[in-house]
């Protein structure tokens, strides 16, 4: 974790040597030359479909806390204001649940396009066009800010898991340690699905589309 948190050269230029951002920047070079690797194709496809996978799966598995969420603030309503009950525990298990839901679903949003876009000439593009965004938003944007994000907040986690840091509150949920982890495996799984939306761009550029479905967030 000190090699990954720290602020040199190398420690940087490890996270640019993921396999699918490799096989885009291959996938790219090729493509200029007018040239085709299919067994690296093929092997970057069954890739992206594998983090899209995974992503999805960590999408459904916590979309429950949502209505989780909900049904726990109500219940904290009533006890507060209608028996006159204070739940501390209760009260910060919805900090946490709000916190894993919107960290770990973040992946699954950047894969179905379903995320919040500033560029407001994208939909009028062209499927290259597209593809030409999302390749360098991904190397320029994406990658620096989630390699940053969990460089510092794998430190910032990686202090609380020395105390086992827990909540001031002597009643609470003595977990803070596990809250402060969400921050770098939300910017991990980002960094998966940035790969994959690179990879994915750069097989379109190259004439081999992949389109992530809407409907059901995975490749079809």
């Amino acid at each position: 974790m000190d090699f990954l948190t720290a602020n040199s050269p190398t420690s940087w230029g490890i996270f640019w040597l993921q396999p699918l951002l490799v096989m885009a920047c291959i996938l790219i070079v090729l493509g200029w030359f007018g040239q085709t690797w299919n067994a690296l194709e093929s092997l970057t496809g069954s890739l992206v479909r594998l983090v899209d996978g995974l992503n999805t799966l960590l999408a459904q598995s916590i979309k429950w806390l949502a209505l989780t969420m909900v049904l726990m603030v109500s219940g904290l309503v009533i006890m507060r204001y209608v028996f006159g009950i204070s739940a501390i525990k209760a009260q910060e298990s919805v900090i946490y649940m709000h916190a894993f839901l919107f960290l770990l679903a973040a992946p699954a949003a950047l894969l179905t396009d379903t995320h919040v876009r500033v560029d407001v000439f994208y939909e009028k593009l062209s499927i290259k066009g597209r593809a030409i965004i999302n390749l360098v938003g991904t190397f320029f944007l994406l990658m620096p800010v989630c390699i940053l994000i969990f460089k510092l907040g794998g430190a910032y986690a990686a202090r609380a898991w020395v105390i086992f840091e827990g909540s001031p509150e002597s009643d609470g949920i003595q977990a803070v340690f596990l809250l402060k982890t969400a921050i770098p495996v939300f910017a991990m799984f980002m960094m998966l699905q940035g790969s994959a939306m690179a990879a994915r761009a750069a097989m379109v550029l190259s004439g081999k589309a992949m389109t992530p479905s809407q409907e059901t967030g995975v490749i079809v």
